[in-house]
C-alpha cells in the first residue's frame, strides 16, 4: 500500500507486523490439528510469547490510535466506514482479552486437553477477524489518511502514535 502521509505508513507498517505474527500463529494452528496437544517447542513458544505481548497493550494501543482519527475521517464523509471499523474494534477487544489469559497460562504451565482447544479457538478466530479487518483498514483507512487529513493533522496524528 503506497501512503504518503506519516499516518498512514505508521498504521501500515503495524499492519505489516500485525500480519506477519498471525502468519506463524495460523502455522502453529497448521502444526497441531484439534486431536494434537501440543508440546511448545522454542519456535512456538516465541510465538506465543510474541502473541501474548501484542495482545497485552499494542494491539489496544493501536485500535485507540486508529479510534483518534475516526471523528475527523467521519466528518469528511467516511462514517459508514469508520463505524464498521470500530464495531471490529470492540467485536475484538473481549476475543484478545481472552486469547491473552490463555496465552498467559500457556507461557506459565503449557498447553492441556483443557486449554489447547480454548486458546485454538480464539485464536482462530482472532485470525480470520483480523486479517479481514486490516484488509479493510488498507483499502479505507489508510488512503483516506492521505486524503482527508491536513500537513498538521497529520503529525499530531503521527506524533501521538510514535509516543
Amino acid at each position: 500500500m503506497h501512503t504518503d502521509s506519516l499516518t498512514g505508513r505508521l498504521l501500515h507498517d503495524d499492519h505489516h507486523r500485525v500480519m506477519e505474527l498471525l502468519d506463524r500463529l495460523d502455522a502453529l494452528f497448521g502444526r497441531h490439528g484439534e486431536d494434537s496437544l501440543p508440546v511448545l517447542t522454542a519456535e512456538e513458544r516465541d510465538i506465543v510469547a510474541d502473541l501474548a505481548a501484542e495482545l497485552d497493550g499494542p494491539l489496544d494501543s493501536h485500535f485507540a490510535a486508529e479510534e483518534a482519527l475516526f471523528p475527523a475521517l467521519a466528518a469528511a464523509g467516511g462514517h459508514e466506514w469508520t463505524a464498521d471499523l470500530l464495531d471490529d474494534h470492540e467485536h475484538m477487544r473481549p476475543i484478545a482479552r481472552r486469547l491473552g489469559r490463555f496465552c498467559a497460562l500457556a507461557l506459565r504451565e503449557g498447553f492441556d486437553w483443557d486449554s489447547w482447544p480454548v486458546f485454538r479457538s480464539f485464536g482462530e478466530e482472532l485470525v480470520r477477524v483480523l486479517v479481514l479487518h486490516i484488509q479493510k483498514e488498507e483499502t479505507t483507512l489508510v488512503p483516506a489518511t492521505d486524503a482527508l487529513l491536513s500537513a498538521e493533522e497529520d503529525r499530531a496524528f503521527a506524533t501521538a502514535m510514535s509516543g
